[in-house]
């Protein structure tokens, strides 16, 4: 299992990339809603996805302490041996707090 978790760190970049994507998607959506009324649906879909990607990588922390590792991702360019680890957690509830709220605030009914 924890093979599997080392095989599997080069995968979740992209994911968070996904998440950066999924944020500026529904921020967008969330803004055009309250001005216009429309869009609500594409804000509040972008809201869960990011939200459920959160979670997931929430999901993925506890796994990998688990496993006694201690799953984070790399900002910084490790070629020239700069590290700026981030734990999984910390990308979780950067991407779970505001995937609830975009999701919430593409729910609503516009009033006015």
């Amino acid at each position: 299992m924890l093979d599997l978790m080392v095989k599997m760190m080069p995968l979740m970049m992209p994911l968070v990339y996904l998440g950066g994507v999924l944020l500026a998607i529904g921020v967008l959506g969330v803004v055009f809603h309250l001005v216009t009324g429309k869009a609500g649906g594409l804000a509040r879909f972008a809201g869960w996805l990011l939200a459920g990607l959160g979670v997931f990588f929430l999901v993925c922390q506890v796994a990998g302490v688990w496993l006694g590792a201690t799953p984070s991702i790399n900002f910084a360019d490790s070629a020239k041996f700069e590290f700026d680890l981030k734990p999984f957690w910390q990308i979780g509830l950067a991407m779970l707090v505001p995937g609830v709220l975009i999701g919430w605030l593409g729910g609503r009914e516009r009033r006015g």
